[in-house]
């Protein structure tokens, strides 16, 4: 009975996340060296979060008006909140998706929902400042509206929203907050000066403006951060798609002359003799099934060469999934290469044996080409079924003479046991290469 709830939990996680992503996540899909798709997002997310604003602010009005002896007006302004919400929700809606990739209209719309942010919460805080327990809590959303402007990551935008809210801030506390006129009472401002500067009003006013604007500068500081990690991210993926784009030319085209020139080593029905044989004297030989696996798929990995063919035509575009698409193909050509690489390992070899040109200095360097066993075992197939063969600079070989020339020169190149064991089981290899 647990585990299907907490199942459910996760479930309900993700679907969270998921929903978190779609509507408030900067990068949903957006391609961040796209300036223009960017703000768009942004202003998508900005628009959604006035939204939440909105039914904030006229929940905020309701309960107001149901919790205290209101008049009328105050209930036709709470009335009135939830059209003027869905109105200005479908304007800034409107006015963002007018056209997506203008830049010039989304900064339209970039500058109205800033307005907008700390317009609302002024007026927000004029309805409340003077109901007690109130205030407090309306006045946060001048710093609110500060934090949102702020999620543009612009810092023009946020340095103009700073100094209206300032400005707007100092009228609030002369006229709203603590009566500025009445405390005048007919002086004049020089004589009312400094019985001002003297009072308690005075410094909380003070107070308040300082610790906004320790608070802009702190937000600032954030945005400048931010702005320049990303421009710098942005840099980088820029440079990232650059070395791309090079990389797939350089990888298409090398793949091209390599496949051109070694077109006689995709023999499908050799590749796949060598891989039956190759099974069977790796499990004659006692490799683990997962090293009998990686080697079964290895032995005819190379005649997967179509899918890597043509990567140039594959590379349309540069983002994300083509950037995966590019390091799973360009892992599956190394291994295709590497594949090649023992094929021509094969050929090498017993071209030079037939012409007599093997020495010491070629054995070395053959040992040095892929000496792992699994490699040895698909090597020793192939060369069996190689020497059997016809070829261009040989004969076809008798399983007899085949047999005999590992007895003797061919046995450097392999491991003792792994010989030894092919030896033993010499005529399987007989009858599996009449039967194919």
């Amino acid at each position: 009975m647990d585990k299907p709830k907490k199942q459910s939990i996760f479930n309900l996680k993700a679907l969270g996340k998921r929903i978190f992503a779609k509507f408030f996540g900067f990068e949903e899909g957006v391609d961040i060296t796209n300036d223009v798709m960017v703000l768009y997002r942004r202003n998508v997310v900005i628009k959604n979060i006035i939204f939440l604003s909105n039914i904030m602010y006229s929940i905020i009005l309701f309960v107001l008006s149901l919790s205290s002896s209101s008049q009328i007006s105050d209930w036709f302004l709470t009335v009135l909140a939830f059209p003027i919400t869905y109105v200005i929700n479908k304007l800034l809606k409107k006015l963002i998706n007018m056209d997506t990739t203008d830049r010039t209209k989304q900064m339209v719309a970039m500058y109205v929902a800033a307005f907008y942010i700390f317009f609302s919460s002024i007026l927000i805080y004029a309805r409340l400042y003077n109901i007690e327990y109130f205030e407090t809590g309306a006045y946060i959303l001048m710093y609110y509206a500060i934090v949102v402007i702020s999620l543009y990551q612009e810092k023009r935008l946020l340095a103009g929203s700073f100094q209206g809210l300032l400005a707007l801030l100092t009228v609030i506390h002369l006229i709203w907050t603590y009566n500025f006129h009445g405390l005048v009472n007919g002086e004049t401002i020089i004589s009312f000066l400094p019985k001002f500067i003297r009072l308690p009003e005075f410094s909380d006013i003070l107070l308040r403006t300082l610790l906004f604007i320790l608070f802009y500068f702190v937000v600032y500081a954030i945005v400048s951060m931010g702005q320049f990690m990303q421009e710098e991210r942005k840099k980088e993926l820029v440079k990232r798609r650059q070395v791309q784009g090079d990389f797939s030319h350089i990888v298409g085209d090398l793949f091209s002359v390599v496949f051109s020139s070694s077109y006689t080593l995709m023999d499908k029905r050799h590749a796949y003799q060598v891989q039956t044989m190759a099974i069977k004297l790796g499990d004659y030989y006692g490799l683990s099934q997962q090293k009998m696996d990686e080697m079964n798929a290895y032995a005819i990995i190379h005649l997967q060469y179509q899918e890597i063919k043509n990567l140039l035509n594959d590379m349309n575009a540069f983002d994300e999934k083509s950037y995966d698409i590019l390091k799973e193909k360009t892992e599956l050509g190394s291994k295709i290469a590497k594949r090649m690489q023992l094929a021509q390992k094969c050929e090498d070899i017993a071209r030079a044996h037939m012409e007599d040109t093997a020495n010491e200095k070629f054995l070395k360097e053959m040992l040095l080409i892929q000496p792992e066993i699994e490699s040895q075992i698909i090597l020793l197939s192939d060369l069996y079924l190689t020497m059997r063969g016809l070829k261009s600079y040989k004969r076809p070989m008798s399983h007899k003479d085949v047999l005999k020339s590992f007895q003797t020169e061919l046995s450097n190149y392999f491991d003792y046991d792994l010989k030894e064991r092919f030896l033993k089981i010499h005529d399987e290899f007989n009858e599996m290469y009449n039967n194919f």
